[in-house]
Formats: C-alpha cells, structure tokens, sequence
C-alpha cells in the first residue's frame, strides 16, 4: 500500500510513465478523462501528453494498453497537435496492438487510425498499414488489411490513394494464410465498388480460382457508385449535407450536381511498369536488318509480345524506335511493315508521355506510309499515329502534318485528314488555339476542292471536328469562301461527331488484355562463368572417352596409351616422355587436341603423385595448346589441373607456362576469365597469389585488350581482404599493372577500401606514373575448332578495344531517394522551401558520386526551376545539372531531349551570370553526351526562333565552337538555317556576329546547295541583306 500511495500522488503524465503497470493504468484513466473535459483543441495541457502517445499504445501490460488505447483515441480525436504523433503511433499500433489477441484492442488500433485519417493524416496512415502487410505475423496483416478496407469504405477513394494498395494486393493471394486470402478478397471488393474495372488488369496474375471467385462476387454489387460516409475535418460541409440528405431519405439528392462525382481511376496508373528493353532478344537489331524476311518477322514478334504489356518503364528507346521507323518507312513486306506499326503503337500507349521525345521521329515516316493501301497496313498505321498523338500535343506535330496534306498521293492527303480529325476529338477550345485552326484551315480547303472524293470527304470530316469542338463562331471565319453545299456537308460531319473526352493529348487508353500477358521466352543469358555453368561435365561420357581412346591410339605409341595409367611411376614417365616426342612430331591438321588432352587427364590425371610426371603432363598441355587447334572445350579440360598446379613450387612453372599457351590459343581475356573465377572457388592462398602474378604479367604480354575490368574487380576486392598477405601483394601488384592501361579512374572502385590498404594501393599506382604500358607481342593467335568440327561455334571473336572506364563505374540508381516530399518541396511556393529541397538533391546525388540514369520525377521538378523567379535557385539548379552530368556519364544522353534543351533555353537570362553559369553546364552535359543529340530534332531551331538577343548571340557562338569538332551532322540542323540568316541582320551587333561566326561552320557540314535552297524561304529584305555575308562564307 505503501507504494501505492507514492505514486497516486505523482501527475498524470508521470503517471502514464511509471514503471509499475497498476500506476500507468490509474494515469491513462485520468487522462482519458482530461482529454474528454478539455474544451480547448489547442490547450497547453495537450502538448505534456505530445512524446507520450507512443506509449499509451504499444503498453507492455494488456489492461494498461486497452485503457490506453482509450485515451490515445481521445488525444487523437481532441487535441490540435495530434497530427505530429501519426507516424509514430500508428506504426506502434500495426506492431503492438494487432497482434493482441483481445478483440477490443484491435478495435481500438482501428479505430486510432481512422481517426488519425479524419485529421488529415491518410497518406502516413496509409503508409504504415501497406508497411504492416509485410509483417511475418499473419494476425497484423489481416488486421490491416481490414482497417484498409474500412479507410476505403468510410472515406472513398478520394482520401484513400488506391495505387499503392492495388499494387500490393496481388500478394496478398498468395499468403499461405486463409485469414490473410479472404479479407484480400473483400478489400478488392471494396476496391472495385469505388473504380470497378480498373482494378482487373493488376488482378490478372492471381490464382484463377481465386479470380473466379472475385468476379463472381463484383457481378453482386450494386451498380449504383459509392458515397463517402466519413469526412475530414476539413470536409464538414460536405458532412452536414451527407447528414441532412441521411435525415431527408437519402437517396433524393443522389441527382444533386453539387456533389462531386468519385474520380475516375486511369487503369493505367494502377499497373506496374515492365521493363523490356533488356528483355528484348541480343540479336534483336541485327535480324531486324537481316535480308531474310523472315528473320525480320522473327525480332518484331519477339518485340511486338513485349510491346503488349500495358505500361512500360521509361528508358532509352531511341534506337528502338529508330529500328521500327526504318521499317515502316523502308520495308518492302507489308507484313512486316504492319508488325512494325503494331509495335510502335505498344511503345506508345505503354509510355504514354514519356514517348513524347520520340514523336516527331516517327510522325511524318507514318504518314509517309499512308500511300499503302492495303487495309490491314492502314488500320496498323492509324492506330500507331493515333496512339504517338497522345504521347504529344498538336502543336508538336503540327508542321510533319501540313508537310503532307499537299502530297500527291491521294490516299496520304485523306489520312493525314482523318488522323487530325480524330486528334481533334481529343482537343478543347484550349488545346484547339485559333493558331491551329489558321495552320490548318487553309489546307483542308484546299482538300474540299481536290478531285478524289475520298479526300474531300475527309476534309470535310476534320472541318466538321473541329467546328464542333471550338464552334461555328471560331471556324467561320475560315469558311468565307466556301459554297453553300460544301458548308451544309461540314456541319453534318459536325452534327455526327462524338467527342472523346475533355482533356487533349497524354492519355493513351490502352486496353490491359483479360488475362495477364505472357511473358516472352526468355533468351539463355550468357554464361557469366563458363567454368561453373557451361564447361564440360564433370565426367565425360564413356562413349566420348572411348572416342578419344581411339583418336589417340592412331596417333600415340601403343606402349604410350597402355602405360598412362600404370601404378609405376616410372612407367608413366616414359609413357609421357614417349606422348611428348609424338606431339612433337605430329602435324596441327592430324593433330586431335581435344582426345590428346583427355587422354591426360584419365585416371591419375590431375592427381598425379609423382612431380616429375606432373611436370612432363604440364609441358604437353602447353605443346599441344601451342601446336594444335586448341579450342575452349579443350582448355576447359586442362584448366582445373593447371590451376590446381599453379602454386606447386615444383611444378607451379610449367603450370603457368600452360596457361600462357592456353591464353594464346583461347584469348586471354577468356582464359584470364575462367582461370580467376577457378581459382577463388578454391581456398588455397598459394594457388591464388601465383594466379594473380600469372595475370599481371600475362597482361603486359597480352596487352589489355578485351580484358573484362568488371569480371576482375570483385575477386580482386577479395583478394584484397585476404588473410595471406602473398595474396594481397599480389592483387595490388595486379592493380598497379592495371593502372598502366586505366589510369587513376581504376582508383574509384577502391575508394571504398580501409585507409591503410587504399595507401598500399595509392604507392603502387604512384610507382607506375609516368610509364607506359608495354607493347603487346602475344595473343595473336587465334584458337580454331577442332577436328571433328565439335564445339565450332564457340570460337566467338572476344572483342577489342580498351574499355570505356565510365562505363565500368559501379552506378547507384537514386530513383527510391528522389522522394515525392523532395519533389514537392522543388515545387513550393516558398523560395526557403525550394532551396532545402534543391539542398537535399545536391546532397543524393553527391553522396552516390555516379548514378544510372533512372533519377524519377526528377526531371521534371529541376525543369521547373530552371525558370525560377530567384536567380540564386537558378543558378544551384544548373550547378546541380553540372552534378548530374558527372555521375551520370554518357547515359545522361537519354535526358537531352527532356532537361537539356531548358538549359538552352536559360541562356536567354538577362544577367551575364546566370548565362555563364548555363554555359557551363551546357559545356558539362555535351561533354558527356556529344553534340548529336542535341542537333536532332525541332528542339534546338525552337530555341533559336525565340527573338531574344542573349539567347541568340550564345547558341550560335556555341555552334560556332561546337561545329567544327563533329564529323557528321543530323540532317534537322537544316531547321536552325532560316534563322541563322535572320540573325546575320539582327539589330543587336553581337547577334549578328556571332551569326557571322557560325555561319562557315553551318556550310561546311551542310554545303552550298542546300544552303542557297534554305535562302528560298526567307523574305527578300532578308536575303538582300545577308547574302554579302553568305556569299563570302562560301
């Protein structure tokens, strides 16, 4: 009693803390009660209770927690500051109260929740029941499982984000616990009331029954759409009208516009994106420029499976999309043009916006390709057209479509007609500007006189979208020449069209299949270790040994073959000494390597006991390999006892002057390859440390050439963490012969390493500074097949060239911490907050010194701030951009099109600082990416055709610079001429001498001719007045 009495005199907060169990339940009773009486949301009384609701949750002692629980509910639901404690409660409540077996505490943990929800905390609520579905207890899984499907049926699919749900959803299925299965189906039933069908395409990889089950129970519900029945704090009037219109019979005022209609879920957004570009076949871009059709078919079906997955990651498409653009613009099968056309639709629908860049490359080849007029080629092309205008605006492909609407060709003009007037149907008076309608009017009435009737009809089809999508009023104006009879015919197509929707461009439907694609056949990847994965078994047959018996018997001595696996060792050396002369007496046409070295590895084989015969096997292992056409499946024979060899002190020389003889036959970047992969499989440090001096002297007769850098590394790092220091010296003596032919960026894969072994490296690099690496005079020749034509494909060529070291550097992929709340920040009102978050970008990318290319929605919020109204945000964002630049490397080239080109569009800035600072990091990203990309496309002549002085005077001296550097140029530079003339009479003087500067350089890649055909466009005052320039270029 006495202790008792202690603590009924402390306060309730110090009594929610005490250490004794009977005393924290008094404290949560008296502050349940508190938290009823307070009137005031934000009393000082609340913030004492603020680092103590975790507590009152995740109580030790059951009684305590239930009565905790209590009063937390009254905390959260009272008190203004609860907000700040949802992270931390509710992640106590998914761990410690729904695993209770006690109903009423998982009631109560609900219950929290949902309250927490009511306060405008959803998504971190939300986050932490997805959190708690991966917990190993099936009752927690269950219990939030459940409370989701409660969020969702109180407050409906506008508070309750269902992407991150849909996506986890199809895992729960699986659970080998049947609670966990059955309240998954009634959270998907629940998730289809709100947005019915969108939820089947991620549904479709579950277990068939299960599906079954599902449909059966979605044809039961109600067609009528959901209401939300709970409402935030900041919904009240919507509240008291859902409890007036409960009071008044509830179904009258379902017609009401006032209430705001549940938003309509794209399925799209719910699908996982799939990867496909690594999926694609290795021979993908050599059989679709194969001379066989059929091969050609073979690769666009192989893509045309991949293309049907509903939603595609983002990446690099260029080459692919330019491979489909050659064959629908070059390919004489039509079959294969149609197979094309489908693909490139699949790319489209399935990147949606992010196949914008690509656009304006494959528009014009299409329409181009409207002169076939076989139907099911022009189906094929009207789909892919129709599926890229949604990737893009109007506006974009505006000019590749009037370029075609004068075409001769009748069939091109009709389609171009009707692919404008369905991307008129997916346009607004907004989207549909009267700059269009004055592009595009002239030529439709141009079309509605044309002698073909399909034509006309087409014409008048398109003028009749558009009239209906602007109105009579907007369109009008163009129609002052027309007759009576053809205006009649415009507003009947009018009277006949159907809008599609409201918003135009960048939202390509494609239909999910009904049941989940197949994925295509994988292709067997190459054998990352053929030593493990692809050599020989580890006995050979008895049939293939009898084989090479008998191969050998026709060319060794007949005491030879009986005497190799003599019990005398005497006997066994001078059957070696007996092989040897017969190999050296043999021809390389008669010689049969592969039975020759079988024959040496039978029974002793490698386990040879006595040295001298070991040593005599060694030596004509390296005979036959330097005299014979020694072939990989022979030195796979031999390389496990050469390696076995390698650190005998007796017989090490002979095993290492096998190996050389190996790597001359085979190549050294393969052999090097199986012989350290052998090697470290092995845990003898001898054998190791000789392996790794065998290389480093090999490479310096080899010549580094085709040597896998990537392959080494690891086993290197590992030798480095060796406990034998032989192993170690010799991996550093490997590094510094390394080093000869990489230079200091080998440096960056052991930066990573202990300062004392980083130091050991760093002198061995300085001893090997200012050498140059020795020249190569082995290696030349070339391993050929054997005989009996076994194994002949394998002696693929091994590849030249030094490695690219940017290419080797491991990169982190950042994606995951480039947050949505980093994003947001970028994107604040406050400048503060914008800078913390451009900060916290510098400091990821900063932190991973090289990164894949994969960087999210980063992109886009940098573009943003690149036009920011404070300069100081400016200029960090360009800094940022020079960041990016450096740890991306040459894959920053896929980014050109999308963050690239604002950086151009910065030099037009009005301070001299900020321009410099955006030619710094334009400098930065070409040096990175070359200047092609940048040249392609209506990008760079759009910047150019800004009449802004500044803007102007730093391209053109950028192209003056950058011109003369390239060999070859695109063909689109041609679009920045007419511009590059008008600025040759700009009335800024340094405009016009840059102009001056850069117009040689524009000659010298584009010629004379094409040049003076450029000057056709201008307007006589300003041909006149530059041609003085022109002409003296020329």
């Amino acid at each position: 009693m006495g202790d008792d009495s202690e603590w009924m005199k402390l306060p309730i907060d110090q009594k929610c803390e005490h250490k004794v169990w009977k005393a924290r339940l008094n404290g949560y009773e008296e502050a349940l009660k508190l938290f009823q009486r307070i009137e005031d949301e934000k009393s000082p009384e609340w913030g004492k209770y603020l680092g103590l609701l975790k507590k009152f949750v995740t109580d030790s002692n059951a009684v305590a927690q239930l009565k905790g629980l209590e009063a937390a509910l009254a905390y959260v639901e009272n008190a203004h500051l609860a907000g700040k404690t949802s992270g931390e409660v509710v992640s106590g409540v998914v761990s410690k109260v729904f695993n209770q077996p006690k109903a009423r505490a998982k009631e109560l943990g609900s219950d929290i929740c949902l309250m927490y929800i009511e306060i405008e905390r959803a998504e971190v609520v939300q986050d932490e029941l997805i959190k708690g579905l991966d917990n190993k207890n099936p009752k927690i899984v269950v219990t939030c499982i459940e409370t989701l499907r409660k969020a969702l049926s109180e407050f409906g699919s506008k508070i309750i984000t269902l992407k991150p749900v849909v996506k986890v959803l199809p895992k729960q299925f699986e659970s080998r616990e049947k609670a966990v299965r059955d309240e998954a189906k009634l959270l998907s039933v629940e998730i289809y009331k709100w947005i019915r069908d969108a939820l089947r395409p991620p549904l479709q990889g579950i277990n068939s029954v299960q599906l079954k089950e599902l449909e059966e129970e979605w044809v039961k519900l109600p067609t009528t759409a959901p209401k939300q029945s709970r409402f935030l704090r900041s919904q009240q009037a919507l509240k008291a009208k859902f409890e007036q219109q409960q009071a008044a019979g509830g179904d009258e005022a379902d017609g009401d516009d006032d209430d705001e209609p549940a938003p309509q879920v794209d399925p799209y957004e719910l699908l996982e994106p799939v990867e496909i570009l690594s999926k694609l076949p290795k021979d993908f871009y050599d059989k679709i420029e194969a001379k066989k059709w059929q091969e050609r078919k073979e690769a666009l079906e192989a893509l045309e499976t991949l293309a049907k997955n509903p939603k595609l990651e983002n990446g690099d498409y260029g080459d692919l999309v330019r491979a489909l653009k050659k064959v629908i613009g070059k390919d004489a099968n039509v079959m294969l043009v149609t197979l094309a056309a489908k693909c490139l639709a699949g790319l489209a629908a399935g990147l949606r916006k992010k196949f914008g860049t690509y656009a304006g490359h494959v528009v014009p080849t299409i329409l181009e390709k409207f002169k076939e007029k076989k139907p099911q080629v022009v189906q094929a092309l009207q789909e892919a057209i129709d599926a890229v205008f949604l990737t893009t605006t109007l506006q974009n492909i505006s000019e590749d479509v009037l370029g075609v609407m004068d075409n001769k060709n009748p069939s091109i003009k009709q389609q171009a007609s009707l692919f404008l007037a369905r991307s008129f149907r997916h346009c607004t008076q907004a989207t549909l500007p009267k700059s269009m309608l004055k592009a595009f009017c002239p030529a439709f009435l141009k079309q509605v006189n044309d002698s073909a009737p399909e034509v006309r009809d087409a014409a008048y089809e398109a003028l009749g979208t558009a009239m209906k999508v602007v109105g009579e009023k907007a369109v009008n104006p163009f129609l002052a020449d027309l007759d009576k009879l053809k205006l009649d015919k415009i507003k009947e197509s009018a009277d006949k069209v159907e809008l599609l929707g409201k918003k135009g461009g960048g939202g390509a439907e494609k239909k999910a299949p009904a049941a989940k694609v197949a994925p295509p056949a994988k292709v067997a990847p190459p054998a990352e270790n053929p030593a493990r994965s692809s050599g020989p078994p580890k006995k050979a047959s008895a049939a293939k040994i009898e084989v090479c018996e008998e191969k050998s018997a026709a060319v060794l001595p007949a005491s030879c073959m009986q005497l190799l696996d003599s019990a005398n060792w005497k006997e066994r050396l001078a059957s070696m000494e007996e092989f040897q002369k017969a190999v050296e007496q043999m021809d390389k046409n008669e010689m049969p390597c592969q039975a020759l070295v079988r024959m040496l590895a039978k029974k002793p084989g490698w386990k040879e006991t006595n040295f001298q015969v070991m040593q005599m096997k060694l030596h004509i292992v390296g005979l036959i390999a330097q005299k014979g056409s020694f072939s990989k499946t022979s030195a796979f024979v031999v390389l496990d006892g050469l390696v076995d060899k390698i650190g005998d002190v007796k017989c090490g020389g002979k095993a290492k002057e096998g190996l050389t003889a190996t790597a001359e036959a085979c190549s050294l970047p393969w052999t090097a390859e199986q012989v350290v992969s052998m090697v470290f499989a092995q845990k003898n440090p001898k054998n190791q440390a000789e392996t790794l001096n065998w290389l480093s002297n090999a490479m310096k007769e080899f010549g580094f050439t085709g040597i896998n850098v990537k392959g080494f590394i690891n086993n290197v790092k590992t030798a480095l963490g060796a406990t034998n220091p032989a192993v170690r010296t010799a991996a550093i003596t490997l590094l510094g012969v390394m080093y000869l032919y990489m230079g200091a960026p080998l440096r960056m894969f052991f930066e990573d390493e202990k300062p004392a072994l980083l130091k050991q490296i760093d002198d061995e690099f300085e001893k090997m500074q200012g050498q140059s690496p020795p020249a190569a005079f082995r290696g030349t020749k070339k391993g050929g097949a054997e005989e009996d034509g076994e194994e002949a494909d394998e002696q693929e060529e091994d590849g030249g060239g030094a490695p690219d070291i940017m290419d080797l550097l491991p990169r982190s992929d950042v994606s995951d911490k480039i947050t949505q709340d980093m994003v947001d920040k970028m994107a604040d009102k406050n400048w503060k907050i914008r800078k913390e978050g451009l900060d916290e970008v510098a400091a990821v990318i900063s932190e991973a010194k090289f990164i894949q290319p994969s960087i999210g929605e980063l992109p886009m919020a940098l573009k943003g701030r690149l036009n920011d109204s404070n300069k100081i945000l400016c200029q960090q964002t360009l800094t940022i951009l020079q960041q990016i630049a450096v740890a991306m490397g040459p894959a920053l080239k896929q980014h050109v099109k999308s963050l690239g080109m604002p950086i151009i569009t910065v030099l037009g800035d009005s301070k001299t600082n900020v321009r410099a600072a955006a030619m710094t990091t334009l400098q930065a990203w070409v040096e990175q990416t070359g200047m092609k990309d940048w040249l392609e496309g209506e990008d760079l002549s759009e910047e150019l055709k800004r009449e802004n002085p500044f803007l102007r005077q730093e391209v053109l001296g950028w192209l003056a610079e950058k011109l003369p550097t390239m060999r070859t140029v695109p063909s689109d530079l041609m679009l920045c001429v007419p511009y590059l003339f008008i600025c040759l009479e700009d009335r800024n003087g340094d405009v016009r001498k840059k102009a001056q500067d850069a117009l040689p350089t524009f000659m010298m890649h584009l010629g004379y001719e094409k040049m003076l055909k450029a000057t056709g466009k201008l307007k006589v005052y300003y041909f006149t007045e530059c041609s003085g320039s022109w002409q003296h270029s020329r």
